[in-house]
């Protein structure tokens, strides 16, 4: 049996430059799974996702002690299934309202969960009027998540 790629496609590198909704599933130390919904998920490159995670949530505390992750993104036409391991990158981001740990994640494995015939409609979030400012905060949440340009 083949083993399904660790590479993003193109199509989804896209998607998730910032501002998707996505549900992380993550394992506690007691062995339990748990979801969080995040929407500060960006790919980095077509094999790393990075993701802001609480610094007080139980989601980085599960990260911590167990670094298996798995990811379902949701979009129109898309829905993809990601599993990797999660490292914590940077333990307090600078661009984030609240404490925010930037946390790495080396994708293992990207499955299409998609369904010939089949159109998924993904979530999307907005801002409630006099809270357009929170857009300006998200857009530096991602560029901090993106990381420097590399310079070769």
């Amino acid at each position: 049996m083949s083993r399904p790629p660790a590479e993003m496609p193109p199509h989804l590198v896209q998607f998730l430059l910032g501002g998707q909704t996505c549900v992380i599933a993550t394992v506690d130390e007691q062995g339990l799974p748990q979801t969080t919904l995040m929407t500060w998920v960006v790919a980095r490159n077509p094999e790393t996702l990075t993701i802001a995670v609480d610094t007080r949530s139980r989601a980085l505390k599960a990260l911590r002690a167990n670094g298996r992750i798995a990811v379902e993104v949701l979009g129109d036409d898309l829905c993809y299934g990601l599993r990797g391991t999660a490292l914590v990158e940077k333990e307090q981001m600078q661009s984030a309202p609240f404490p925010c740990a930037l946390v790495a994640v080396k994708l293992d494995e990207v499955r299409d969960h998609g369904a010939a015939g089949v159109r998924f409609v993904g979530p999307r979030y907005s801002f409630h009027p006099g809270k357009e400012h929170r857009k300006g905060v998200e857009e530096a949440v991602f560029a901090e998540l993106k990381g420097p340009t590399p310079t070769i």
